[in-house]
């Protein structure tokens, strides 16, 4: 559910052990930490490199970028380190990171809705941080930049998920809001870029043989064999949306997220009021509600939150990023095609259904074209219906008339699927293969 994250600790230069750690870690990530035996801190010979610009005379210390090693996996836990910021990122895949591969995901045996696993994510970094920090870390230090959210689907064969990829990638153009962004096919794989997040499908198993197979065959943290992994990877399409903090940012906003902080400021009385009162204050929070945010693992209060831009990564704030993702997923679902002699009989049955109507404006208006609907979907069976309207083969009202007549009676364009039986949209067969793992972990 949960793929790649980017959490960033804030304020480094208040945990001086983890600080002293991340400068002085080496690509085997060991680190030497010289102390004090009397106050256990840390002593501040910490050399770091850094330009010297000569005409100003100022210094500009260098970013660190790093990795650790994990010892329960094959993956290294890549960081960099901006001593200026005074910030530390971690960006890295959860399950990659627990479990070497990301054909296994990041879900709870139950609970696998938005409740269940946003207080699995949020015990995750907690669990994380205790792991990675040598001193008890303020979550309010800890903010989220970046997070994937993805799901394998499966097919009952490699060929059942490329063909429904192929039928899939009709799809993405109609989707596809504006030509400044970036929608690109590939044999094995479509994608969709926006400013603000990406989306793309993918055959699991073609990204598995290249990338991840390799690694597991020298250190395969859960033991399942590779020929497994492989096989039940041939069958998966994986589902992948890239929300970048613009994204979160957009829905902080859109759905009026900050009105948790601002709740006075709603009440258009209490607002006016406010206005002429405090004008600084009303300037400030005007700021805040259109501004971009930092998210933040703890509550803050409304002050803090005005005055710095820290909000809670709050469920609220999880459910739009959990509820657009399943929406995009629900977008690219196929159904199987109707034949002929269905569209027939449905025809017949909304015709009788229309002669039983008393009002004969009724009866007009609820009547279906039989020769013409029934010769609309033969052609869907060779045509998409946006190439049927791009065709100019019908007047637009009148297309669009009988576009939503064949709606009504199934003939969608997401009725593409022939010879395949359509695929769950659950986790049922995942954890029926993969769940032992859970169990474990």
């Amino acid at each position: 559910m949960i793929d790649t994250i980017k959490l960033r600790l804030n304020n480094v230069s208040n945990y001086p052990l983890t600080k002293f750690r991340y400068e002085h870690t080496d690509k085997e990530g060991k680190t030497l930490i010289s102390v004090d035996e009397n106050t256990g801190e840390c002593f501040n010979d910490t050399k770091v490199r850094a330009i010297l610009h000569h005409d100003t005379g100022n210094i500009i210390p260098l970013t660190k970028s790093n990795s650790l090693y994990n010892a329960s996996s094959n993956y290294k836990l890549l960081y960099k380190y901006y001593i200026k910021s005074d910030c530390l990122d971690f960006e890295f895949s959860i399950p990659k990171y627990l479990y070497g591969s990301n054909i296994l995901q990041f879900v709870k045996w139950h609970d696998q809705d938005s409740d269940g696993m946003y207080r699995y994510l949020m015990g995750f970094i907690k669990s994380f941080f205790n792991k990675y920090s040598l001193e008890p870390i303020d979550f309010k230090d800890i903010s989220i930049h970046r997070i994937d959210f993805s799901y394998n689907q499966f097919f009952n064969s490699k060929y059942d998920a490329l063909k429904y990829l192929s039928e899939q990638k009709q799809l993405l153009p109609k989707y596809a809001r504006s030509t400044k962004n970036d929608y690109t096919n590939y044999d094995t794989s479509l994608t969709y870029v926006t400013k603000r997040y990406s989306f793309k499908i993918y055959h699991k198993g073609t990204e598995f043989h290249k990338h991840d197979k390799r690694k597991l065959s020298i250190k395969n943290p859960t033991g399942i064999p590779l020929l497994e992994l492989q096989d039940q990877s041939d069958r998966m399409l994986r589902y992948e949306i890239t929300f970048r903090k613009a994204q979160i940012d957009y829905f902080f906003r859109e759905k009026q997220l900050y009105s948790d902080y601002v709740k006075f400021f709603f009440n258009e009385r209490s607002r006016k009021s406010f206005r002429q009162m405090q004008p600084q204050l009303y300037r400030d929070v005007l700021n805040f509600c259109e501004r971009g945010h930092n998210y933040v693992c703890a509550p803050v209060v409304q002050a803090t939150a005005i005055r710095t831009g820290d909000v809670h990564f709050s469920k609220p704030v999880f459910d739009e990023l959990y509820r657009f993702f399943w929406g995009y997923v629900k977008k690219f679902q196929l159904n199987c095609k109707l034949s002929i002699m269905d569209v027939i009989e449905r025809v017949d049955q909304k015709n009788k259904e229309r002669d039983e109507l008393s009002d004969a404006a009724l009866r007009r208006k609820n009547s279906f074209n039989k020769p013409m609907v029934v010769a609309l979907s033969l052609l869907t069976q060779y045509y998409s219906l946006d190439d049927l309207r791009k065709s100019n083969l019908l007047p637009r009202s009148t297309f669009f008339r009988y576009q939503k007549q064949l709606n009504e009676l199934g003939v969608t364009s997401h009725g593409r699927l022939v010879d395949i039986p359509p695929p769950s949209l659950d986790y049922q067969e995942y954890l029926a293969i993969f769940g032992h793992i859970h169990n474990t972990h």
